[in-house]
């Protein structure tokens, strides 16, 4: 990204992987159809992580109707079947191996949840937002490194890259559309940024502005997305 060497390929040969593995995943280990308490849970968690973000970085608050209107609409849509997924998925658990492709690594699941609730079925697109959010991290670190943007260009080809060749992939999304799929993996990938922003405002205060952004810019004109 730095050099400014293209990733879109190599992007797109991940997006096919992830999407071979979620098949396999759901193919192999049991999957449930959500119910509406499912979803109300699970957006609900994510008002309750937006709110402890609000208070650890009060400029988010700013943000708030724009982020209750996004996922207000992941609450409204069809969800895919939920299914076993990775659960902490980004650019640290995957491996280019010359001859073979993308290899994916440890599937623990998101460390600061319990086990339980790691084991519980989910929604792919959780995976795929924490891909996009690494995609964004990249260019975002070495923006703060320089003091000045840099390999923003290269973070958008490759999320676009990414998801293109996930769709590619022959994954079954359960007939639910794509316009649904589309507003569940922005909600939960704002979520992700939200959760980001707990995080770096605690360890890393300096990176902070790269979810904040990405906060901004997920949540931002909500209501012509999917009306």
């Amino acid at each position: 990204a730095e050099s400014g060497e293209a990733f879109d390929e190599l992007a797109r040969l991940l997006g096919e992987a992830t999407a071979e593995v979620h098949a396999t995943l759901g193919r192999v280990m049991p999957t449930v159809e959500p119910t509406a308490s499912d979803i109300e849970t699970a957006v609900a968690q994510m008002h309750r992580r937006f709110d402890l973000a609000v208070a650890q970085v009060p400029e988010l608050e700013g943000m708030r109707d724009a982020v209750t209107q996004v996922y207000a609409q992941a609450a409204r849509v069809r969800w895919p079947r939920l299914q076993r997924i990775h659960g902490d998925y980004h650019l640290g658990q995957v491996l280019a191996v010359p001859d073979r492709g993308w290899v994916l690594l440890d599937f623990e699941g998101e460390p600061l949840r319990s086990l339980d609730e790691r084991n519980l079925p989910d929604l792919p697109q959780r995976d795929l937002a924490g891909m996009l959010r690494s995609f964004d991290y990249v260019s975002g670190a070495l923006s703060v490194r320089a003091g000045r943007e840099i390999g923003r260009e290269w973070a958008d080809a490759a999320r676009a890259a990414f998801l293109d060749g996930y769709a590619g992939g022959g994954l079954d999304a359960d007939g639910v559309g794509d316009a649904d799929l589309a507003v569940l993996l922005r909600a939960y990938e704002l979520d992700k940024a939200v959760y980001e922003a707990l995080y770096e405002a605690s360890h890393r205060p300096e990176w902070l502005p790269i979810p904040v952004l990405a906060i901004q810019r997920l949540s931002g004109d909500a209501s012509s997305q999917h009306a």
